[in-house]
């Protein structure tokens, strides 16, 4: 049981982009009297935007990752521990070191991986996780020749222009092996057409860039089934395709706790409040993956940018409640990394919660974007992002 204390608790399940941002941006603006606390099942957090440059070898495996520990600096309590349920009448979470109470919650767990949704799921490879990515990196570095397919089940997933980035950094990484004649590279994807939340351009654009690669892109046609042996896959598009390499996207779900937490209402995702990311249970919030934002005929992408500035604001309008100060509303802005090359990157998304419709927009790669997307990586490793 976490210690009384006369101020508030403010309790942030979660330590990824969100729930870290939450959570920083709560201690600095909070006296002493006030607790601020994460809990995570996991001490060390890893950026799974390295992803795919970890899996070509382009990443050192040392430096994905972040220890959660490294926040006591900052005066933020972390607990290693398993959450099992969550208790919004009573506000108490408990967890397997027991429970904690908390005046203010800030749900930022993710979306988990529902590896039974397609069959077969565990033959095959993927890299939406570390050690998942690991496994991946280790086969590809004996890779000489044959298909590779990237696929995913259905949307949303996070990071909706990883399989196009992962797949223009494989076709890199094997023309630097002087391997690329040998490798065929597929993506295939649930949706009608690339990057639909960015704009018709910016779908026409990627797909005329993965084309003058020699990529072939299937829309429609996310995976269903992989055969036991891992080699084929099966598409709802109603093709099959052999290939030595299947790399596949996880459907995407609610974390139990939070699902039976009833916050979601029976949905999908957690509502929230597009200004405040307020659930509809006064100061519970939910952040980054776990929530939907609607924005036109989509909704605010499941990215860590966006879980980034989401916890910003959220962090700031706790502190705001309890110094009766005033608060900032959520704008909804962010833009992802789009790596084409190991050197050079373009920029992906915009404004999405405009009266108008979101603005959005895909820059052209260049070097000096690869060089911010760099910058980004350290400033995440150092707790600044």
């Amino acid at each position: 049981m976490m210690e009384k204390i006369k101020g508030k608790k403010i309790l942030i399940l979660g330590g990824g982009f969100g729930g870290v941002q939450a959570a920083i941006n709560a201690r600095n603006e909070l006296d002493s009297s006030h607790s601020v606390s994460i809990i995570d099942r996991s001490r060390m957090s890893y950026l799974c935007g390295m992803n795919p440059m970890l899996i070509i070898g382009k990443r050192q495996i040392s430096k994905t990752g972040r220890s959660l520990g490294r926040l006591a600096n900052r005066g933020i309590n972390f607990i290693e521990s398993e959450i099992n349920s969550i208790d919004l009448t009573k506000k108490h979470v408990n967890t397997s070191q027991g429970d904690f109470l908390f005046d203010y919650l800030v749900i930022a767990l993710g979306a988990e991986y529902d590896i039974h949704a397609v069959p077969g799921s565990q033959n095959a490879y993927s890299f939406w996780d570390f050690q998942s990515a690991r496994k991946l990196r280790r086969r590809l570095s004996r890779f000489k020749k044959g298909k590779i397919i990237l696929a995913a089940a259905k949307p949303p997933y996070k990071c909706p222009p990883a399989p196009l980035e992962t797949a223009m950094l494989i076709n890199s990484w094997a023309r630097e092996k002087n391997i690329r004649q040998n490798v065929d590279i597929h993506i295939y994807i649930p949706e009608p057409k690339p990057l639909g939340v960015a704009g018709q351009e910016a779908s026409q654009q990627i797909t005329s860039d993965l084309e003058r690669r020699g990529i072939t892109l299937h829309t429609s046609a996310g995976i269903t089934k992989i055969s036991d042996n891992g080699k084929k896959g099966f598409f709802q598009d109603g093709s099959s395709s052999f290939a030595e390499v299947i790399a596949v996207i996880p459907v995407h779900k609610l974390p139990v706790a939070v699902q039976q937490s009833g916050i979601s209402g029976n949905k999908p995702w957690v509502p929230v409040n597009k200004k405040t990311l307020e659930t509809t249970v006064e100061n519970i919030f939910a952040i980054g993956d776990v929530n939907v934002i609607p924005t036109g005929d989509f909704a605010i992408p499941k990215a860590g940018v966006f879980a980034s500035d989401q916890g910003t604001t959220v962090g700031k309008i706790i502190a705001g409640r309890i110094n009766n100060s005033q608060t900032p509303t959520y704008n909804g802005y962010g833009k992802c990394f789009l790596a084409y090359s190991m050197g050079t990157a373009a920029m992906v998304g915009g404004s999405f919660l405009e009266d108008s419709g979101p603005k959005t927009s895909l820059s052209s790669p260049s070097v000096s974007s690869m060089r911010i997307k760099e910058t980004f990586e350290l400033n995440w490793r150092n707790f600044k992002i």
